[in-house]
């Protein structure tokens, strides 16, 4: 199950105004993302994913990240 938190200031949620057109595009897209992690799942136990996975050329940023944690973590 996952949770979504939607924050908006006191004065949209007070004034009563349906906000549930600006959730929308995210609901839907959440859903598209949930679906695919689903499908992605099953293949983790493969040897792709036994050094971490592959990410795509434009993720370099979660690699360099990914990277920058492991040293942290290892002291």
């Amino acid at each position: 199950m996952v949770e979504c938190d939607w924050l908006y200031s006191p004065e949209v949620v007070g004034a009563g105004r349906d906000i549930s057109p600006s959730m929308e595009p995210f609901r839907r897209v959440n859903e598209q993302n949930f679906a695919a992690c689903e499908r992605c799942r099953p293949a983790m136990n493969s040897s792709s994913y036994a050094d971490g996975g592959v990410l795509a050329p434009s993720e370099h940023h979660i690699g360099e990240f990914h990277d920058w944690l492991l040293k942290r973590l290892a002291g």
